[in-house]
């Protein structure tokens, strides 16, 4: 994912799923797994796009939490 500026973030989790402003740190869910964290994309939820996720996994490495 590009963010401008010369910001590129590799390994993120690409979809079709709709987000809006203020979306940024939401769950993606796959099944009753949480695998994800909504971090930025393109179009909206009526004209559709892209949206791009964190993975889990690396969030809660960073922080050093964990679930469970």
């Amino acid at each position: 994912m590009n963010y401008g500026n010369g910001d590129i973030v590799n390994g993120l989790i690409q979809t079709d799923v709709c987000a809006e402003p203020g979306d940024s740190g939401g769950s993606l869910f796959s099944g009753d797994k949480a695998v994800g964290l909504t971090s930025g994309g393109s179009g909206d939820c009526t004209s559709g796009g892209e949206t791009f996720f964190q993975p889990v996994t690396e969030a809660l490495s960073a922080t050093g939490t964990e679930i469970g």
